[in-house]
């Protein structure tokens, strides 16, 4: 089982992420530009993704799926961590 710590630990590139979640990097950018996602950066600027951040971009596409917009979205992802937006 992987524990809280490892599933934060930010270790695959936008191409790892793209494979493991079929989401375009475009996307996954945009859901960054709309503040849904903020993964680390190496000091060259170089996006890395968590376990967590995969299973945040798998949920967001769900949504997205059940025809919810990225703003619905953000709003719906802060109730669920009981914050305000």
């Amino acid at each position: 089982m992987i524990g809280p710590e490892e599933r934060n630990f930010a270790k695959y590139t936008m191409s790892v992420t793209v494979r493991l979640t079929t989401v375009r990097a475009y996307r996954i950018r945009r859901f960054e530009q709309f503040g849904l996602l903020k993964p680390a950066r190496t000091e060259a600027g170089q996006r890395l993704y968590s376990d967590m951040d995969i299973e945040l971009i798998r949920e967001i596409v769900m949504l997205g799926k059940e025809g919810i917009n990225l703003r619905g979205i953000k709003v719906i992802l802060a109730m669920r961590r009981g914050q305000r937006e």
